[in-house]
């Protein structure tokens, strides 16, 4: 017997329109949407669960294409090698439903310690605890460099074509949905150049191609132009940050249709907590964040894909405040509030290849929205306030906000 409830009498925002529609119903049949609009409503049987939205703004359930579900938002991210593993999945799972509840209902996580988040995807598919659907990568795909140590575990070092590629298989093996190589030096560990690149163009490639066997995509950390290039060249579906790209490295991502994730608001948090974060991740941080807003601006002129990612769980970057990454863009007049909320759902669901399963409120998709009290588009804040959070649905059925 199929499950119905029928939501009327909302403003839709769809993720597809520029604009809002007014006077929208919404029906769930199970777990999928059958109907989104708000003409032409088809029949629906009789004595099914109605609700009034009258005063609710429907929106798809948000992604965050960039997360470390392992980490806990440390002042110094080093404390995370002193917690155990078991105690680490399980604090993990607690803010996994945290981000849930903020109506983040899809998270790609980029890179986990001895891959817990594949344990946290398994648990949440099996009901062991409520969570976002988790896009797993399991370990990263890294070369041999300093600074790795740093976060222990979480590196699967690998140097040449061949144990690229073994690399990429055993990911694949132990279950990843899409792969994550380093492509430059990184800002949050000691010795790691940001501008440097790391892995090769063909080494990168052998990742791509074990991926795409099996349908899979992979993600490249990359800050500077060589690395991103590099990146792109070897057939990357998406760059995570580019803080250092130019205009060389744009065009490239835009001839290719990468997409960019850039994780732009947690260097505004390093500069909040100065005393606290390490004095060697805030002074790379510093050389980037002027640069960054005017790049992303350009990358956005140029048409360049841009996806939202926050990189939640480093450094006073709490799971479940993702969507001060949305608040970020628009404030800073990256991205106008339409197109910030459309970067965190249909941009960012087609960025992971969840495009058929999530990201709009259309027929066929999987019933994932959030109901708010307040306009987004007229105050983007309301995304972050969760006073305004009415309601969080995954899969049609409601999440307990409590």
């Amino acid at each position: 017997m199929k499950n119905y409830t029928l939501f009327k009498n909302l403003t839709l925002i769809n993720g597809i329109a520029d604009t809002p529609l007014k006077n929208a119903s919404l029906l769930i049949e199970d777990e999928k949407i059958i109907f989104a609009g708000n003409e032409n409503l088809p029949p629906v049987p009789k004595d099914i669960p109605t609700i009034d939205g009258s005063g609710l703004f429907a929106i798809p359930g948000l992604i965050d294409c960039h997360i470390h579900c392992d980490l806990h938002g440390f002042a110094d991210t080093f404390e995370e090698n002193l917690v155990e593993d078991k105690v680490r999945t399980l604090r993990a799972a607690k803010e996994m439903t945290d981000t849930l509840k903020a109506g983040f209902t899809t998270v790609r996580s980029v890179g986990s310690v001895n891959q817990i988040d594949l344990a946290l995807k398994e648990g949440i598919e099996q009901g062991f605890f409520k969570g976002p659907d988790i896009v797993a990568a399991g370990k990263i795909i890294s070369m041999t460099c300093s600074g790795t140590e740093y976060f222990d575990g979480m590196y699967r070092i690998a140097d040449g074509v061949d144990e690229c590629r073994k690399a990429a298989r055993e990911q694949l093996k132990a279950g990843a949905d899409f792969l994550k190589v380093m492509a430059t030096g990184a800002v949050m560990n000691p010795g790691g150049v940001p501008g440097a690149p790391q892995l090769n163009e063909d080494e990168i490639r052998a990742v791509v191609e074990e991926g795409l066997n099996l349908g899979k995509h992979t993600a490249a950390h990359a800050h500077a132009a060589k690395g991103i290039i590099n990146a792109v060249r070897a057939g990357v579906r998406t760059i995570e940050h580019a803080s250092m790209a130019d205009d060389e490295a744009l065009e490239a991502m835009a001839k290719a249709g990468t997409y960019l994730i850039p994780t732009i608001s947690l260097h505004d948090l390093f500069e909040a907590h100065c005393d606290e974060v390490p004095k060697f991740m805030l002074e790379k941080s510093r050389q980037m964040q002027t640069a960054f807003i005017d790049i992303l601006k350009k990358a956005v002129q140029m048409d360049i894909k841009i996806a939202m990612g926050t990189d939640a769980g480093t450094n006073y970057n709490f799971h479940g405040k993702n969507a001060a990454e949305i608040v970020y863009m628009v404030e800073n007049d990256i991205l106008s509030p339409m197109k910030a909320l459309q970067a965190s759902t249909k941009t960012a669901a087609e960025a992971i290849m969840k495009e058929d399963f999530v990201g709009t409120l259309e027929k066929g998709k999987q019933a994932d929205f959030v109901l708010l009290n307040a306009d987004p588009i007229a105050r983007i804040r309301t995304l972050s306030d969760p006073g305004s959070i009415a309601a969080v649905y995954k899969k049609g059925s409601p999440v307990c906000l409590d």
